[in-house]
């Protein structure tokens, strides 16, 4: 709330755009996420609910399903809010100080301290069930390092030969580049996307399936469906929509990559890492082509 009125009184207004309009933009972004967020968080209830009502035998219900339902929708409010706080945060136009970076600092700078706050309020939950913890699942570092450094020489390797074939898309990677993909910015998303939101979603609909040797469950499909989305449907600084497809698709594709190794390790940690690599990848392909 401090970013946006600071933002509103103070930041130089994006491309010309009046304040209002832009956080109008904003808030229609986050209300369709939040929507989203809920239609895929109660598909499994509904679809529950819909094969019980049209069975001819009475299935034995469970003294829990009715608390299923309420621990499921109190989750999904939950997120809601997350998922708000992060749209306004990382959307809200930049102070002028922010404006000589070509990356956004400040919205990840904000969303690093309200997450932060979180869970300095809620140590307990954060370390045991959020996993922000240095330790890792005994046994589970060998393969997370697997993961890790092959996503990593596979961007590398596909950053090569994209540079290649097209000399054109060679880009120079500054300071500000490198720094913004190994530090903070990937760093906050991992502590919202995985230890926040997917921690409250897999106490509300439990971890009944495997995954490569990792305990997951809707959560899973919600985190990744909705981090795919963000990474679709784009908001410009100005408050202009636009959609990317592939980066929609590789951006849910990572999150079910990310939510594994946050269940496979039991730490938030590898998961930042895993989130770096391509990123980072595509830096280091690029100094290498250069």
């Amino acid at each position: 709330m401090v970013a946006l009125v600071a933002g509103g009184t103070l930041a130089p207004k994006p491309d010309g755009a009046p304040f209002t309009a832009v956080v109008g933009a904003i808030l229609a972004w986050a209300v369709l996420l939040v929507l989203i967020t809920w239609a895929v968080g109660l598909l499994p209830l509904l679809v529950r609910r819909v094969s019980t009502a049209g069975s001819t035998t009475p299935v034995p219900q469970p003294a829990s399903s009715a608390a299923s339902w309420h621990r499921v929708r109190t989750a999904l409010m939950v997120v809601s809010v997350f998922i708000l706080l992060t749209a306004l945060a990382s959307r809200t136009p930049r102070l002028a100080f922010f404006t000589q970076f070509e990356n956004n600092w400040q919205g990840k700078l904000v969303d690093l301290l309200w997450v932060s706050i979180l869970f300095a309020m809620l140590w307990r939950w954060a370390r045991d069930e959020a996993r922000l913890t240095w330790r890792i699942r005994p046994g589970s570092g060998r393969w997370a390092l697997i993961v890790i450094g092959a996503v990593f020489g596979v961007f590398v390797g596909l950053t090569l030969l994209a540079v290649a074939t097209d000399p054109e898309i060679h880009e120079t990677v500054d300071a500000d580049q490198l720094l913004y993909n190994t530090t903070i910015p990937n760093l906050t998303e991992e502590l919202i996307w995985r230890a926040a939101m997917l921690a409250v979603l897999d106490r509300a609909y439990g971890t009944p399936w495997r995954l490569a040797g990792a305990p997951v469950g809707w959560g899973l499909v919600v985190t990744s469906v909705i981090f795919g989305v963000v990474h679709l449907i784009l908001l410009s600084p100005s408050g202009e929509f636009s959609l990317n497809i592939g980066g929609g698709i590789f951006a849910a594709v990572m999150g079910v990559a990310m939510a594994w190794i946050w269940a496979y390790t039991r730490s938030v940690w590898p998961a930042f890492l895993l989130h770096c690599a391509p990123e980072v990848a595509v830096d280091v392909g690029m100094m290498i082509a250069a």
